[in-house]
């Protein structure tokens, strides 16, 4: 009765463990509803072939379009239980429903399957009602149904009994449905509390796989970095001016590849090389920044970000130049304090790659050492 829903993972919605466990929203249920909404169709057309009055069809579409958005809203409607907005707009369809379209048959009726849409359509919506949670919602949608379908059977002249025995046999439908509801939900999560778990169990080997990965990486560039060093220290070999900078410039590195993993980047680890050997006070740090945004977007921010940086301290001749990446949750990416002959100035990286310079203390900003080595591309301000 309804067209294709949203389907739960599709719709970014929170529809429950249950909901997902048995297919509430998707195609499957969607496909089953439509093919339910044609039956209910031909069968009311074919048992009312003989009514030719304007207002009696008007009141039998209009049940048939309450049921309609009743079945919509049954798949579609997020969480578990339902919320009890959605459960009082849904049992009040239900009994509009049926309401509308026994009240619009001829009295008496003229056929037996005339009744049976409508009583089908309703049996169906109140039991997806106690399927999402909802049973006493459901069972006190039925009662009302039953009390509307007993006055019209004696509005009919068909007797009240009449109006009353056609809505019966859809309790035992309620009954099974009530039962699936209250035996079979909390199984359902405790199935999912145990996938989650396991998903959680996944997640910390992940973490402990990643940090033992992680380790092994940097003793390899301990290892080929310091062993020399350690060598001809335990070899008592003499030191010269020369030994004594490259020792110096390999602790340097490794503090950075400790204080700032974000920035522990080929092309910055070389360029910060470069510019500590020319003299240039270097400092990297890392607060994080670049961890909470997406993959494909820490991708591409770590590479604009490594280059900005690059040339910058390759563009810095003496003085200090301080590099750190921002907190998660910050418009500004990282910030880049430079500290030259020409002045002090402030660099500001945003996520999408923009460089933006501020002048602290003296200089031009149009002649800082930042401007002419980032120059036109990527300086949206001064």
């Amino acid at each position: 009765m309804t067209g294709e829903c949203p389907r739960a993972r599709g719709a970014g919605v929170d529809r429950g463990a249950v909901d997902n466990a048995f297919g509430i929203g998707s195609a499957p249920l969607a496909v089953a509803m439509t093919l339910f909404g044609c039956g209910y169709l031909a069968v009311t057309v074919y048992a009312n072939a003989g009514v030719t009055g304007v207002w009696q069809w008007l009141g039998i579409s209009a049940g048939f379009v309450f049921f309609a958005v009743a079945c919509f809203l049954i798949v579609d409607a997020p969480r578990d239980p339902l919320p009890v907005h959605m459960t009082v707009i849904l049992c009040v369809l239900a009994v509009a429903g049926v309401t509308a379209t026994l009240f619009s048959l001829p009295f008496p009726p003229t056929h037996v399957m005339q009744t049976g849409p409508p009583i089908g359509a309703s049996v169906i919506v109140l039991a997806f009602v106690a399927v999402r949670g909802r049973p006493a919602a459901a069972w006190t949608g039925s009662v009302v149904i039953s009390v509307v379908a007993t006055v019209w059977g004696h509005v009919s002249t068909r007797g009240a009994f009449w109006g009353l025995g056609a809505t019966l046999p859809g309790y035992a439908i309620m009954i099974m449905g009530s039962l699936f509801s209250l035996m079979l939900r909390p199984m359902v999560r405790r199935l999912y509390a145990i996938r989650e778990a396991d998903e959680r169990q996944a997640a910390l080997d992940a973490a402990a796989a990643a940090a033992a990965e992680e380790r092994s990486r940097r003793l390899e560039v301990l290892d080929h970095l310091a062993r020399p060093i350690l060598t001809r220290i335990a070899e008592r070999r003499e030191f010269g001016a020369d030994d004594v900078e490259t020792a110096r410039l390999i602790e340097a590195q490794l503090r950075d590849g400790i204080r700032a993993p974000g920035l522990d980047l080929p092309e910055i680890r070389e360029a910060a090389w470069r510019a500590r050997r020319r003299g240039v006070h270097v400092v990297l740090l890392d607060d994080g920044g670049l961890s909470a945004v997406g993959q494909a977007e820490s991708v591409l921010g770590r590479r604009r970000l490594a280059a900005t940086v690059a040339v910058l301290l390759d563009a810095t001749r003496r003085g200090r130049v301080t590099v750190r990446v921002h907190p998660p949750g910050r418009a500004v990416l990282a910030t880049m304090a430079v500290d030259a002959d020409d002045g002090t100035y402030l660099v500001e990286l945003d996520l999408a790659g923009h460089a933006r310079e501020s002048v602290l203390a003296g200089g031009d900003p149009d002649g800082s050492v930042a401007a002419q080595s980032l120059g036109d591309e990527g300086m949206v301000g001064s």
